[in-house]
C-alpha cells in the first residue's frame, strides 16, 4: 500500500492580527493555501530511486495541470538516472517550490534534479503563475502591457545577471541577446513571490555542462509602477508579515536536504550562509539550494573567530567565492560573519552587506526540538531576520513544526535580500544590518 505523507502548507484562520503597530494580515487568503504529497519512492534498485511531490490547491485544473508536469518531468529525467548509485544513493527528485503574491497568484518553480555521487548530474524546470480564482495561466504579457518600460528593464537585468554567473566562464553571446529580445521575454518562465518577480533559465543554456538554474530578480519596487492595474493590486504585499529565516554552518549534507524539503513542503523560501570548507560533498546540497531560488551567502570560507587580519579575510573572501561560483554559478553578495563578530570584517572592508539576526532561536547545540520551535513561534514578528543553524540534526524537526504555525499567521518567509527589499532598505557594504523592525512598523 503506498505510504502518502501530507503536508498543511497553510492552515486558513480568521481573525486580525496587528503586527509593528500595522495591521496585518492573519492568515492567507483560501485561494493560496496548498497542501503537498509526497508519494513512495519509486525504486529503480535499492540505491537508485524516483522521489515524487505534488501539489495541491483549491483549484482542480491547476492541481491536475501540476501532476501531469511532474510525471511528465520524471519521465524526461528518467533515462538520465546513473545504473548504480554509489557511496550515497543516486535519485531524482521532482517536486514543486511554492510563491504567494496578493490575494489570488500562486507560483510553482518545478524542478526536476538528478544526484549521484554528491553530484548534481542532471537539472530540469517548469516555472509557472497562476491566477487562483480562475485557474488561468499567466503570463508575463498579463503583468505589463504591450508598450511598458518594463521589457526594457527586463532586457537590461537578463544581460547584466545572466552575465555574472559562472565569471570564470563566458556565456554564449548569441543565445543570451536571444534571451534579451522582446518576444522570448514574454515567453520566460517566471515566478512571483512576496517582494519580487523572477526570471529562471538553465544554466547550460549559457555555459554548457552546468547543471544548474539561474534566477533573474526584479524586485517589485522597480517593476510594479509599469504593471497592469491588476497586477499591481496582486503584487501588492503590504499587507503580509515578512520574516526572514536564515540557516547558518551548511552545507550540512543529510541535516540541510531534511530542512531544505521542509522549506519546500511549506512554500517558504530561505538563506543559507555556508562555509566554504563544508563545500567538499555537498555540492549538490548546495544546487538544490540555487536551484529552489533560495539565496545562499557567505559564512566565510573558514568558521573561525581567531587571525581576522585583513589579509586572511580577503584570501577567504576570495576562496569562497571562486568555490562557489564554480558550484552554483553564483558569488556571494551577502555575510553573515561567524559568531556575528564583525568588527574586524568591517575594518578590512570585506565589501559586503553584514547580516547578523533579530530573533535568536537558540538551536545552536540544542536537541530540545519543542523548545526551538516555540522559541521561534513566540520570538517571529514582522521584519526580524531569524537565526538558525542547518547544521543542527534536527534543523528539519523544528523547521516542520514552526513553519505551519507561521504560515496559517500569514507569514511570508522570505530571503534576506527580500525582506530588506520590500521594506525600502539598501543593504550597504560593510555596514551591519539585524532586522527591518523599524521599517515594518512605519509600513503602511
Amino acid at each position: 500500500m503506498k505510504r502518502v505523507g501530507l503536508f498543511l502548507v497553510c492552515l486558513c484562520l480568521l481573525g486580525t492580527a496587528f503586527s509593528a503597530g500595522a495591521e496585518k494580515r492573519a492568515s492567507f487568503p483560501d485561494m493560496l493555501c496548498v497542501v503537498q504529497r509526497q508519494a513512495e519512492r519509486e525504486y529503480i534498485r535499492d540505491d537508485v530511486y524516483i522521489a515524487r511531490t505534488y501539489p495541491a490547491t483549491v483549484h482542480p485544473v491547476v492541481n491536475a495541470e501540476m501532476e501531469a508536469l511532474i510525471n511528465a518531468m520524471a519521465e524526461r529525467g528518467r533515462p538520465f538516472l546513473p545504473a548504480r548509485g554509489g557511496e550515497v544513493p543516486a535519485y531524482l527528485d521532482v517536486g514543486a517550490y511554492l510563491y504567494r503574491s496578493g490575494e489570488k497568484y500562486l507560483s510553482f518553480l518545478t524542478v526536476a534534479r538528478i544526484a549521484a555521487e554528491y553530484e548534481q548530474t542532471y537539472v530540469d524546470f517548469d516555472a509557472r503563475a497562476y491566477d487562483m480564482e480562475t485557474g488561468k495561466r499567466l503570463t508575463l504579457s498579463d503583468l505589463f502591457p504591450e508598450d511598458s518600460p518594463a521589457w526594457d528593464r527586463m532586457a537590461q537585468a537578463v544581460r547584466e545577471q545572466l552575465n555574472a554567473y559562472y565569471p570564470a566562464l563566458t556565456a554564449n553571446a548569441a543565445v543570451l541577446d536571444a534571451l534579451c529580445q522582446k518576444d522570448a521575454l514574454k515567453n520566460a518562465a517566471f515566478t512571483l513571490s512576496a517582494a519580487k518577480l523572477c526570471l529562471h533559465y538553465r544554466a547550460d543554456s549559457l555555459y554548457p555542462g552546468k547543471a544548474t538554474l539561474m534566477h533573474v530578480n526584479l524586485y517589485y519596487r522597480d517593476v510594479r509602477p509599469y504593471m497592469t492595474e491588476t497586477a499591481r493590486a496582486q503584487t501588492d504585499n503590504s499587507g503580509y508579515k515578512l520574516i526572514a529565516l536564515t540557516y547558518d554552518d551548511g552545507g550540512a549534507r543529510g541535516y540541510s536536504m531534511n530542512t531544505i524539503e521542509q522549506l519546500r513542503l511549506y512554500g517558504a523560501n530561505a538563506t543559507f550562509f555556508v562555509v566554504g570548507t563544508t563545500f567538499y560533498k555537498n555540492h549538490d546540497v548546495l544546487c538544490r539550494e540555487q536551484d529552489a531560488g533560495f539565496s545562499v551567502q557567505s559564512h566565510n570560507y573558514e568558521h573561525v573567530y581567531q587571525n581576522l587580519t585583513p589579509a586572511n579575510i580577503f584570501s577567504w573572501k576570495e576562496k569562497m567565492a571562486a568555490q562557489l561560483s564554480e558550484i552554483t554559478g553564483v558569488t556571494p553578495t551577502l555575510m553573515r560573519t561567524p559568531g556575528g563578530i564583525y568588527g574586524p570584517y568591517q575594518k578590512a572592508q570585506v565589501g559586503y552587506p553584514l547580516i547578523l539576526w533579530s530573533v535568536l532561536s537558540n538551536d545552536s547545540g540544542n536537541d530540545d526540538v519543542n523548545g526551538v520551535a516555540v522559541t521561534v513561534m513566540n520570538r517571529a514578528h514582522d521584519g526580524a531576520v531569524v537565526l538558525l543553524h542547518d547544521l543542527n540534526p534536527r534543523s528539519y524537526q523544528y523547521t516542520s513544526m514552526f513553519l505551519p504555525e507561521l504560515i496559517a499567521r500569514g507569514f511570508q518567509c522570505v530571503t534576506v535580500d527580500e525582506l530588506f527589499a520590500h521594506y525600502g532598505v539598501e543593504l550597504l557594504p560593510n555596514v551591519v544590518y539585524y532586522g527591518c523592525e523599524d521599517q515594518a512598523a512605519a509600513a503602511p
